[in-house]
């Protein structure tokens, strides 16, 4: 298999390419066209990717995965889906990458949402622009690698090296504060990584023992495999302790985050540079949940059908209602989408965690749609403050107000985004947290209870994202203080084509998965690694390490 056709490597090279050939660019319209290049040759890529991925999908059924035995002869053409390629063969290390519709999509994202950031940097005129350009590309390199990884330490590999641009993006671009904020970051971060590292490295032992305890079954697996570890765990064959599930759930609450793990999140989200913030937010915090589904639900389904599950959704819970009343009560544009943040990804989590039940699989498929909507959701808001703030030079509610009269394009975009947010009846967010609520509802005896607090939510929302709008683009009780009238007149006239262009395509993915959600009905129904769920009649347990979970989910264009 000759990898300068692999696809899912073609989507990592691109971005790594193109960051690096913008770290070296003298100017600022050099680095910009640079970025431009980079997302249309990804953008290329991603079209045939799709292309070849129907192609599969028509040759073997659409819940299949692509695997190495058989991607090159479904692909038609020179590309192929899946790459595996001995790395440390001595250690049972592989660089194995495989794009199915799931990586697809989240790929998609982070080409999308990168974009907007490298367009966002342009139009701020932001210092030593080609540096800023070169690190968000590399940024999305490594989180395209993540998405793609099939193979444990390459997955990992990846999961540590994003933090490299994204500290630097912080600590260079960063407000006055942002030596402090980037070594909260560092700190929070190596205290997930390392306890993970330990957990990478006894995953590997205890698979190799269990290999070297059945050559016949297990011939020519690889150590580190994601397909066969979830294969081995499905069977019961590998059974790992509590304490290794446990530090790989530290490094994914620290990165999501959840509740107690959030301390790094408000002085993050607040100096860093708000198209960074908008990588963060909308990226970075769906390496957690890509880790929950490849490693923690496929590797330790017997730990979380038992009392780890249960500790889980209520993590989850109380992580959704806290980042929902915090965000209220927040002063500033920025403070509100950031806690916003801790309670949507508290939401994905809950899907996640109904792991057992008849509910399961139709939770984990909203969480999937979830994702990616906040991922949208989060950048798009963090890209519109960002503009509000450099227009006019404030930060506060109590500074701003008013800055719709007049301008028309603004207040459009905020209504939208604020419906969106609000997950009104036909909005795509609305179809994710029926599907989520739906499956925990139907998920064990307690299902009903969890269900009923998490729909607390959608209240809770409504408040904060009606703070957010009201605080912006409305008049307030501040609105006709002398700061805000003067915050409305530097704001000057209304959006331009270049602010458009920034936050119109987060908004536009927005609307056509609002209008045709089943867009993502395939990545919904097709889990990257299998997953074996305890006790789950809808889902059947893997049996080989290149099948899939066969249980259809309920449609999202249903839900909506």
């Amino acid at each position: 298999m000759d990898s300068a056709f692999s696809l899912p490597t073609l989507l990592v090279i691109v971005p790594a390419a193109g960051g690096l050939i913008a770290l070296s660019m003298l100017t600022r319209r050099a680095a910009a066209v640079t970025s431009l290049v980079t997302f249309a040759l990804q953008a290329a890529l991603l079209v045939t990717a799709l292309v070849k991925l129907d192609d599969f999908a028509a040759r073997f059924g659409t819940t299949a995965s692509p695997s190495c035995d058989v991607s090159s002869s479904a692909s038609g053409s020179r590309f192929v889906l899946a790459q595996c390629s001995d790395w440390f063969p001595q250690w049972g290390i592989q660089y194995h990458v495989v794009l199915g519709y799931g990586s697809l999509a989240l790929v998609a994202l982070v080409t999308l949402v990168t974009a907007g950031a490298a367009a966002f940097a342009w139009w701020a005129d932001r210092e030593r622009p080609a540096p800023m350009h070169g690190l968000l590309w590399i940024t999305a390199a490594c989180l395209s690698g993540l998405f793609v990884a099939r193979d444990l330490v390459l997955f990992y590999v990846f999961f540590e090296l994003m933090l490299v641009p994204l500290l630097l993006l912080v600590g260079v671009w960063g407000g006055t504060q942002r030596i402090r904020a980037t070594m909260t970051m560092f700190i929070y971060t190596l205290l997930g990584s390392l306890p993970m590292l330990v957990g990478v490295i006894a995953v590997g032992v205890a698979a190799n023992d269990v290999i070297a305890g059945d050559p016949d079954r297990w011939a020519g697996t690889s150590t580190f495999s994601l397909p066969a570890l979830s294969s081995m765990a499905g069977s019961g064959a590998l059974d790992l302790s509590s304490w290794v599930l446990v530090a790989f759930l530290l490094a994914f609450a620290i990165k999501a985050p959840l509740l107690p793990f959030h301390g790094w999140l408000p002085l993050a989200y607040r100096q860093a540079p708000a198209e960074v913030t908008a990588v963060l937010s909308g990226l970075v915090s769906k390496a957690a949940f890509f880790g929950m589904l490849v490693v923690v639900l496929p590797l330790f389904p017997s730990q979380l059908a038992g009392g780890w599950g249960t500790a889980l959704t209520w993590l989850a819970l109380v992580s959704l209602i806290y980042g929902s009343l915090a965000a209220f009560r927040q002063p500033d544009p920025r403070g509100v989408v950031a806690y916003s943040s801790l309670a949507q990804m508290g939401l994905i989590f809950l899907g996640l965690s109904a792991f057992t039940g008849i509910g399961s699989a139709q939770a984990t498929a909203g969480a999937y749609l979830q994702t990616i909507n906040h991922g949208l959701v989060s950048a798009a808001a963090f890209l519109l403050v960002g503009i509000v703030e450099l227009r006019t030079g404030e930060a506060t509610f109590a500074r701003m107000g008013g800055l719709a009269t007049g301008r028309a394009r603004l207040a459009s975009i905020g209504m939208l985004l604020t419906l969106i947010m609000l997950a009104v009846p036909g909005a795509s967010t609305f179809a994710g947290e029926l599907l989520i609520l739906g499956g925990v509802f139907r998920g064990d005896v307690s299902g009903p209870l969890v269900a009923s607090i998490g729909s607390l939510a959608v209240v809770l929302a409504a408040m904060y994202a009606l703070r957010l709008i009201a605080g912006i683009a409305f008049s307030d009780r501040d609105s006709t203080s002398s700061d805000a009238a003067t915050a409305t007149e530097r704001f000057g006239g209304d959006l331009g084509w270049r602010e458009l262009l920034i936050v119109g395509p987060a908004l536009a993915a927005l609307v056509a998965l609002s209008v045709w959600p089943n867009l993502l009905h395939r990545a919904m129904n097709q889990p990257p690694v299998a997953i074996s769920r305890p006790g789950d009649p809808l889902v059947a347990a893997s049996s080989s390490s290149t099948s899939s979970d066969t249980a259809e989910t309920p449609s999202a264009e249903d839900a909506s």
